[in-house]
């Protein structure tokens, strides 16, 4: 072989973000003068280094080059042995190329983050929660979730009670708060609460949240009960008092005048038979005249508008490589009530997601904690005409679907679910 290399260690243990060197010592064996190109192979050829990488050297000649060893801290390299080799290559010889190889130990390290989702529940006696959990390290952590208590005024439970969580991935969790009882009328109530998310060989997370208990009866139910017995015992003196008195006297006035009309209807039969024929033509050019005059005041303006029900589900999806967003505007004479919110970042970008209705800032969540978000409303969020309600897409870095290319944008979509109220005015009314 006109050369030869070899490294002055083989086996290194590194943390991540730390530094090593390693020398690497090459020898011209041949009788020319030869140039050399050196590089790194393996997995480690992401975060290592070589300095000088060409260089020649006289026949017998020997130099030294360092190979630099700098693991990156972060899920993007797992903790364990990583093999590497430096491949020399001389230009004059180059199927003579050789390559020493050698071994970096990733130490393991850890950072968990979580986060409770949403932090503050609205509910009449029990409501959900979710715990994001990501795994920021580079090893595969366990996580226990310890639902603790407010002074036995709540009642929590975890489900799962442990997960597991993979390098540079998100995994969720399912809190469920529960009120001893029920409020039935009255202020609503705040219940404060801790979750504690304890994972492995880390420090615990401890994440507070509250649940507001609404009552089963809102405040104002007992105002309009009240008032509806007054304007009943109002519409019962009306009727003894006003209404009953007139129609009696009516009908009692009907009644003389029928006999009235009777007598002298005797005494005008043989008038009334001889203008009959006369009066009939008048009549009947009356009595179309009258018909018409039925149909104008049955017109557009007097009749009141329908009201039309109907389910209703949109998507807003953005895709981009930095910031961009979508709105949804409610229609004229439209009501949207949704009872369901789903979002979704199905490549596993980082970055951020902000939900807006109008100007206001709904929610806003790291795109990093989350695949498929899922809320499900009891008293459902109303949109009237001309409100918006808009998803915001801030890409930092788009993710790496498993076996499919790495994409440039980073793409992420709200689903929203629920009833559509649209009022429509009738059409004139048929003759």
């Amino acid at each position: 072989m006109t050369t030869s290399a070899s490294l002055d260690s083989t086996s290194l243990r590194l943390n991540p973000g730390e530094e090593a060197v390693v020398p690497l010592q090459v020898r011209n064996n041949g009788d020319i003068v030869e140039g050399y190109w050196v590089e790194i192979l393996g997995p480690t050829k992401q975060w290592a280094t070589v300095e000088p990488e060409s260089f020649s050297l006289y026949p017998g000649a020997t130099t030294t080059a360092t190979v630099t060893f700098r693991p990156p801290r972060g899920s993007g390299v797992l903790a364990g042995e990583q093999l590497f080799g430096v491949k020399v290559t001389p230009t004059e010889h180059p199927d003579q190329a050789v390559v020493p190889e050698g071994m970096v130990e990733v130490l393991p390290f850890y950072d968990t983050f979580a986060e409770l989702l949403p932090r503050t529940s609205q509910g009449r006696r029990r409501a959900k929660h979710e715990i994001a959990i990501d795994n920021r390290g580079n090893s595969a952590v366990r996580v226990l979730l310890s639902p603790g208590e407010d002074g036995n005024k709540l009642a929590l439970s975890a489900k799962p009670e442990s997960v597991t969580v993979l390098p540079g991935e998100a995994q969720f969790g399912q809190v469920t708060v529960k009120a001893p009882k029920r409020i039935w009328r009255g202020s609503p109530v705040t219940h404060p609460f801790v979750v504690a998310v304890e994972p492995q060989d880390s420090d615990p997370v401890r994440l507070d949240g509250t649940f507001v208990q609404q009552p089963t009866f809102p405040k104002w139910l007992p105002k309009a009960l009240l008032a509806l017995l007054a304007l009943l015992a109002l519409l019962a003196a009306l009727w003894f008092l006003l209404l009953k008195p007139t129609i009696e006297s009516a009908a009692t006035e009907s009644a003389e005048s029928a006999v009235e009309d009777d007598v002298a209807a005797a005494k005008d039969d043989a008038k009334k038979a001889e203008e009959a024929a006369k009066n009939s033509q008048q009549n009947a050019g009356e009595t179309e005249k009258d018909k018409e005059e039925v149909k104008d005041n049955l017109g557009i303006d007097k009749l009141p508008p329908n009201t039309l029900v109907t389910p209703f589900a949109e998507r807003l999806n953005v895709t981009t490589a930095g910031t961009d967003s979508e709105t949804l505007v409610v229609p004229e004479n439209t009501v949207f009530e949704i009872t369901d919110l789903v979002l979704s970042n199905p490549q596993g970008d980082f970055g951020r997601m902000v939900i807006r209705i109008d100007d206001e800032v709904k929610y806003d969540f790291a795109l990093e904690n989350f695949r498929d978000l899922d809320f499900h409303y009891i008293t459902p969020i109303t949109l009237g005409e001309d409100q918006e309600i808009s998803v915001e897409l801030v890409c930092n870095v788009p993710g790496e679907p498993p076996g499919a290319p790495k994409p440039t944008e980073c793409d992420g979509s709200m689903y929203l679910g629920g009833e559509s109220t649209e009022t429509v005015p009738r059409g004139p009314a048929s003759p």
